[in-house]
C-alpha cells in the first residue's frame, strides 16, 4: 500500500514540476506529451479517470436542471413541433405531437405550482383551433391530404373543441394581444430550445462539420462559438499536420475533427486497444443505423452512409435498368431472419419512384403490398397507419391495372424475369400474382381489428369509418376480375362483398352502393335496390362457386331476407336447400352462420305472428345453454370444464366484430315470450285432461316458471325475466290484462324497428290464449257459458271468439259443442266425471292411500320372516308336523290355509296370512298370542 500512495506522490509531484517549469511557453498538447503514457498499478487507473473527467469537461458543459426545467423545455418542443406541423400540413405529425403534449402538460402544471403555462403552448393551442375548428382547411387543400394525414385531422378537429375548454381565458388573452404573447415566450423560453432563427442558423454548421469541410470554413462561417471551439488558424494547422488524410476519414461524425491524441507506446496501446475497438464499433454501428433511418428524409444533403471500418458508403444507384436486379434481392432477403422489414419498405419505395412504366410499378407494387403485409405482427392485429397503406398501394395497382387493361396478374402465370421491361410498349402480358391475396388479407386484418379494440370505445366507431372504403376497393377488385373473367378469384371477392353487405338493412346499404357507383368504370345500382344486388351476387355464387361457398351464399340469403320480414322465402330456401340435414359436418365458421340463420328466422317469424314457428327455431339454440359460442359472440362461462389457452384463443379468432352480432337479450324474450304462449295453455290443458300430453313443450320456460314460483317473496319485476314470469303467472290465472301490462314494459321492443306493430301482436296473442286457458281450467265447473260473456271478458268479438271456439271443438281440445242459435258452448257429461277438480283430488289421494296400504304390508311380512323376503323360507312339511299348525317355539302363531293343512314351525307365513271368501275379500287368520302358551294347545286357530 504504501508503493501504492508512494507513486501516485511521485506523479503528482512530477506533473507539477513539468507545469511550473513550463509556464506559458507551452501548449496545451506540448504539456501533454510531456506526460508520462506508461503507469502501473493504481496510478494508472488514477490518471486515466483524470484525463478523461478533464477532457469531458473541457468538451461538454454539464448543466443540472431541475424538473421544472425539463418538462418546460418538453412542452416547448412539442408546441413549435406542433406549430411546424401545422404550416408543413402534416397532420400526421401534430396529431401524434399533441398526444404527446396532452401527456406532458399535466406534469408541468403540477411543477409551475400555480404559475402560467408558456406562451408557446397557448400559441400552439389557438394555431391549432384556428386551423380545424374556425376555419379549417378547404376543399381543395383537404383533398390534397393523404389518408392518414385526413384521418388525423379530422381526429384533431374533434379533439379541440372538447380539450381548450380548460384554457379559454389563456387563449383570449393571447388573441387580444398575440404579439406580446409571442414576444413574451421569446423571453421565457428555456435555454435549453433553440429558436427557430437559432435551428436554421445551426443546421449549416452542422452538415459542414459531417460533410468533411475544415474547420476553417466553419469559422469563416460567422459563428464565434465555432472559433472559440475549433481553435485559432495555428493549432488547426498543427492538428491536421499531425493526423493525415486517411486518418481522419476513418473516424466518425464530430470525431474527425477532434484534435489528435499523442501518440502511447506500445504497452499502453495493447492495454487500451482492445476497449478502443469496441467504442469504434459500437460508434460505426450507430452511425451505420442513423444514416440508414435517414435514407427517406428529404434533406440529407451533406450527410454520407459509414460502413465497417469507418470508411463511407455509396448508396446502390437505383435505376430503372437495375430495377429487377434490386427487387430480385428484396425478394431473396424476404423472409430471413435478419432482415429489415422497414428498410425493405423504404426501398421499395424508392424504387416505385424509379418506375419507368406500368408494367414495372405493377411488379414493384404487389412487393410492396407483400412487404407492407410481413411488417405487421402476427400476434395482434395490424396498426391502422400500416394498414391505411397498404389499402392505398392496394387502390394504386388496382388503378394501374385499370388504366393499363393490357397488364393483367393471374396466380398461375409464368414469372416475368426480363430485364428488358424497361423498353416496355405497351403489348398484352401476364404477370404472376394473387389480388384476391391481398384483398383477402386486408379484409381479415380490418375485421381482426374490430375483434381486438372495445366496441364501446369511440376508437372502434372511428375504425368502422373504414369499412365503405374497403367495401369500394373490393368492388373495384370485383370489377378487374370480371373484366379478366378470372372465376375463381371473382367467387371468392363476391362472397368478400356478400359478407359486407348481408346483414345490413337495405338504408344503409343503398348509401355504401351509391358510394361504389360512383368510381370510374363501375356500373349503375341495380333498380330493385340492395335486394336485388345481392340476389345477382348469390345467384352468380350459385352457378359457379364451389360447393362451400355456395353453402355460405345461401345462408348470407336466408340471413337478409329474415331481417327484412321475408319469412316465407327465407323458410323455403332452408327447406330447398337441406342444409339441415349435413350442418354437423361443415366448418365451424359456416356453422356459426348456419345458427346466425336460424336465430335471424326465428325473430323473423316473430315478428309477423308465427309463434310456433318462432319457438321452433329457437329453441334448440336457446336451449343448449351455450348461445354465445354457438354465434361467435364471445365465450361463456364453463362450469363443467376448464378451456386451455389454445382453445380459448381459437374461440376468440372466430368470434364477430360487435356490430354484427344479434342482440342476445333481444332474442331470449322471443324465445321465453313464445314459450309463454305454449306452454301455459298446455299445462292447463293436461291438469284438466288425463289424455292431453303431460312433457313440457319448453323444459327452460318450465324450469324457471318452477323456480319463480317456489320463492317465498316477489318484487317487483326489474329485468326481462321477470316481466315475463310476471306475465305467465297472470296469463295462468285468466288475467290478461296484466299479463298484456307486463310483456308491453318489457323495453327491449323498441330495438325493433316496428316494435308499436309487434306490441298489437302480442296484445292479440296474449288475449287468445287467456281465452283458451280460461276455458281449459274452468271447463268442469260450468255446464255452458255464453259467447257473449266471453268475448266481453276478453275483449275479443263474437265472430273472433266463435272461431276459436269451434276450432278448439273440432281438434278435440275442449269435450263441448256450440249452439249457434242461443249462442252458448255447452259442455259433454263426460267431462265432468274424469275432469272434476274435486274428483282428481280424491283420485290422487286414493292412490296414495293404496301405494302406503302395499308398502306397510312388505314391511309387516319382513318383520315376521325375520327380515328376509317371503320366498326365501323353505315350503311347509320340510322340517315334519307336530299336528296341524304347530306354533312357534316363542310362542308366534302359524297362519294357515283354509284347507287346514298342517306345516312345520317354518311354514309358509307368508301364503297364510289371508285367505279368501267367496265374495273374493281377504280376511286376516289369526293365531295364538305373542308371547303366551295357547290355550288351544300349538295349533292355531281359524
Amino acid at each position: 500500500m504504501s508503493r501504492f500512495f508512494r507513486s501516485g506522490q511521485d506523479s503528482e509531484s512530477e506533473s507539477d514540476l513539468s507545469s511550473s517549469s513550463s509556464g506559458s511557453e507551452f501548449s496545451d498538447d506540448e504539456h501533454q506529451q510531456q506526460r508520462p503514457t506508461v503507469a502501473s498499478g493504481a496510478n494508472k487507473f488514477a490518471r486515466a479517470a483524470f484525463d478523461s473527467d478533464s477532457d469531458s469537461d473541457a468538451d461538454v458543459k454539464r448543466v443540472v436542471k431541475s424538473p421544472k426545467e425539463k418538462h418546460m423545455e418538453e412542452v416547448d418542443k412539442l408546441s413549435r413541433g406542433i406549430l411546424k406541423a401545422i404550416r408543413a400540413n402534416k397532420w400526421q405529425v401534430a396529431s401524434e405531437d399533441f398526444d404527446k403534449l396532452g401527456a406532458a402538460v399535466p406534469k408541468l402544471v403540477k411543477a409551475l405550482k400555480g404559475e402560467s403555462l408558456p406562451s408557446v403552448f397557448i400559441r400552439c393551442l389557438a394555431k391549432l383551433e384556428d386551423s380545424t375548428v374556425a376555419g379549417g382547411l378547404a376543399k381543395e387543400e383537404l383533398a390534397k391530404l393523404s389518408a392518414s394525414d385526413a384521418r388525423s385531422f379530422n381526429k384533431l378537429k374533434q379533439r379541440m373543441r372538447k380539450h381548450n375548454k380548460a384554457y379559454t381565458k389563456q387563449i383570449a388573452e393571447y388573441r387580444a394581444n398575440p404579439v406580446e404573447s409571442e414576444e413574451e415566450e421569446e423571453a421565457r423560453a428555456p435555454s435549453g430550445v433553440p429558436s427557430d432563427s437559432e435551428e436554421e442558423q445551426a443546421v449549416p454548421s452542422l452538415k459542414q462539420r459531417a460533410s468533411g469541410k475544415s474547420a476553417v470554413a466553419a469559422a469563416e462561417s460567422g459563428s464565434e462559438s465555432d472559433d472559440s471551439y475549433w481553435g485559432t488558424g495555428s493549432e488547426v494547422s498543427s492538428s491536421e499536420s499531425d493526423e493525415s488524410d486517411d486518418e481522419r476519414r476513418g473516424r466518425v461524425g464530430f470525431s474527425r475533427w477532434l484534435k489528435k491524441e499523442p501518440a502511447k507506446d506500445e504497452g499502453g496501446a495493447k492495454e487500451e486497444g482492445g476497449a478502443k475497438k469496441a467504442r469504434k464499433d459500437k460508434t460505426q454501428r450507430v452511425a451505420v443505423v442513423a444514416a440508414t433511418a435517414a435514407e427517406g428524409a428529404e434533406d440529407d444533403d451533406g450527410f454520407a452512409t459509414v460502413g465497417k471500418g469507418g470508411k463511407v458508403v455509396q448508396k446502390p444507384v437505383v435505376t430503372a435498368e437495375t430495377l429487377n436486379k434490386n427487387l430480385a434481392a428484396i425478394s431473396d432477403a424476404r423472409g430471413r431472419k435478419s432482415t429489415n422489414k422497414k428498410e425493405m419498405i423504404q426501398m421499395l419505395d424508392t424504387l416505385l419512384g424509379v418506375a419507368a412504366n406500368p408494367l414495372q410499378r405493377c411488379k414493384v407494387l404487389m412487393a410492396l403490398i407483400s412487404a407492407q403485409f410481413d411488417n405487421s405482427a402476427s400476434g395482434s392485429y395490424m396498426p391502422l397507419d400500416q394498414w391505411s397503406r397498404a389499402q392505398d398501394t392496394i387502390n394504386e395497382l388496382l388503378s394501374t391495372l385499370e388504366e393499363n387493361r393490357q397488364i393483367s396478374i393471374y396466380e398461375t402465370a409464368d414469372v416475368h424475369e426480363d430485364d428488358s421491361d424497361v423498353t416496355y410498349t405497351n403489348e398484352p402480358i401476364t404477370l404472376r400474382g394473387s389480388v384476391i391475396a391481398f384483398i383477402d388479407r386486408l379484409d381479415d386484418e380490418f375485421t381482426r381489428s374490430l375483434q381486438s379494440i372495445d366496441p364501446h370505445t369511440p376508437d372502434y366507431i372511428e375504425r368502422m369509418r373504414d369499412s365503405v372504403p374497403l367495401y369500394v376497393t373490393i368492388v373495384r377488385a370485383q370489377s378487374y376480375f370480371e373484366r379478366n373473367n378470372i372465376k375463381d378469384s371473382l367467387c371468392r371477392v363476391v362472397l368478400r362483398r356478400l359478407e359486407h353487405l348481408y346483414y345490413r338493412t337495405d338504408q344503409v346499404n343503398h348509401h355504401v352502393e351509391e358510394a361504389a357507383s360512383r368510381l370510374p368504370g363501375s356500373a349503375a345500382p341495380d333498380v330493385g335496390g340492395t335486394a336485388a344486388t345481392i340476389q345477382r351476387l348469390c345467384s352468380f355464387l350459385y352457378d359457379n362457386a364451389e360447393p362451400l361457398l355456395r353453402i355460405r351464399a345461401m345462408l348470407m340469403h336466408i340471413f337478409n331476407h329474415a331481417l327484412h320480414k321475408r319469412y316465407y322465402v327465407a323458410r323455403d330456401l332452408l327447406l330447398m336447400s337441406h342444409i339441415q340435414e349435413n350442418a354437423q359436418h361443415l366448418d365451424v365458421n359456416t356453422q356459426v352462420l348456419y345458427n346466425r340463420a336460424l336465430a335471424q328466422l326465428g325473430l323473423a317469424a316473430f315478428r309477423i305472428g308465427k309463434i310456433q314457428e318462432s319457438f321452433e327455431h329457437t329453441v334448440e339454440l336457446m336451449s343448449s345453454g351455450h348461445q354465445r359460442e354457438l354465434l361467435a359472440q364471445g365465450i361463456g362461462q364453463q362450469r363443467t370444464q376448464q378451456l386451455s389457452s389454445a382453445e380459448e384463443h381459437l374461440q376468440r379468432q372466430r368470434q364477430l366484430p360487435f356490430h354484427i352480432n344479434i342482440n342476445l337479450e333481444l332474442l331470449e324474450c322471443v324465445f321465453l315470450t313464445s314459450s309463454m304462449l305454449i306452454e301455459i295453455p298446455a299445462v292447463a290443458s293436461a291438469n284438466t285432461n288425463p289424455e292431453a300430453p303431460r312433457a313440457p313443450i319448453s323444459r327452460v320456460f318450465r324450469r324457471m316458471l318452477d323456480f319463480n314460483e317456489r320463492q317465498v317473496f316477489l318484487g317487483p319485476p326489474e329485468n326481462t325475466r321477470d316481466h315475463i314470469m310476471a306475465s305467465a303467472k297472470a296469463l295462468a290465472s285468466g288475467d290478461w290484462v296484466a299479463s298484456r301490462d307486463y310483456i308491453q314494459a318489457i323495453k327491449i321492443w323498441s330495438l325493433l324497428p316496428d316494435f308499436q306493430e309487434i306490441k298489437d301482436m302480442l296484445a292479440n296473442k296474449i288475449q287468445i290464449e287467456a281465452l283458451r286457458t280460461y276455458l281449459f281450467t274452468y271447463s268442469t265447473q260450468f255446464e255452458a257459458v255464453g259467447l257473449e260473456d266471453l268475448s266481453a271478458m276478453f275483449g275479443l268479438t263474437r265472430n273472433r271468439v266463435y272461431a276459436l271456439l269451434a276450432r278448439m271443438v273440432y281438434q278435440g281440445e275442449l269435450q263441448a259443442s256450440l249452439d249457434e242459435v242461443s249462442g252458448v258452448l255447452a259442455f259433454s257429461r263426460a267431462n265432468f266425471e274424469v275432469s272434476s277438480r274435486l274428483q282428481q283430488t280424491a283420485l290422487t289421494l286414493s292412490n296414495k292411500a293404496n301405494a302406503f296400504a302395499d308398502i306397510n304390508e312388505r314391511v309387516f311380512e319382513l318383520k315376521i320372516n325375520g327380515g328376509q323376503p317371503p320366498g326365501d323360507r323353505q315350503q311347509g312339511g320340510e322340517q315334519g308336523g307336530r299336528g296341524q299348525g304347530q306354533g312357534d317355539r316363542d310362542g308366534r302363531p302359524n297362519y294357515q290355509r283354509g284347507s287346514g293343512g298342517g306345516g312345520g314351525r317354518d311354514g309358509q307365513r307368508n301364503q297364510n296370512y289371508s285367505r279368501k271368501d267367496g265374495g273374493g275379500n281377504r280376511t286376516p287368520m289369526r293365531g295364538g298370542r305373542r308371547g303366551g302358551n295357547n290355550q288351544q294347545g300349538r295349533g292355531g286357530r281359524q
